[in-house]
């Protein structure tokens, strides 16, 4: 969405969780709000600020996540994927 500011156009953002997305949808990183070891780990699969993700499957109740991150699949549990801020691409 873009509004009117008096230096021009602006674009806002609506954040949400990985929860928040459906199956197919695309989204980009803005943080990982985990302890640092889990964020660590995180960030060897792809799952980093700036990274685009695709949600691939969801499965029954929203329990896990199937994530496409670059060349990498990664299911998360609903806890962790609460943990990932992100905006639809």
């Amino acid at each position: 969405m873009r509004i009117r500011h008096k230096k021009g156009l602006v674009r806002i953002f609506y954040t949400m969780t990985i929860c928040d997305l459906k199956k197919g949808e695309r989204a980009t990183i803005l943080r990982v709000e985990t302890d640092e070891l889990l964020k660590e780990r995180l960030r060897m699969l792809n799952i980093s600020t700036n990274r685009d993700v695709t949600v691939l499957k969801v499965s029954p109740f929203g329990k896990t996540f199937l994530l496409g991150a670059g060349s990498a699949t990664v299911a998360l549990r609903r806890e962790i994927a609460n943990a990932i801020r992100v905006f639809r691409a």
